[in-house]
């Protein structure tokens, strides 16, 4: 009987530190979630303010070979 109780309390402590690396990922996903959402407000007020999400040609930087 204590070897089952032994087993249960290994696989208890198992998968409370497997549920603990799920929580950080979701918050590390949440994290990445919100700031995506900042960037498409930000394109988002720009296009309403009238903004050009693609710069004119005079103002990008010309690639490497030129």
């Amino acid at each position: 009987m204590d070897k089952r109780f032994e087993d249960i309390e290994v696989r208890m402590a198992y998968f409370e530190a497997t549920v603990e690396q799920l929580n950080q990922v979701v918050i590390k996903q949440q994290d990445q979630i919100d700031a995506l959402i900042e960037v498409v407000k930000r394109q988002k007020n720009q296009l309403e303010q009238g903004g050009d999400l693609v710069r004119s040609l005079s103002e990008e930087t010309p690639p490497p070979h030129y």
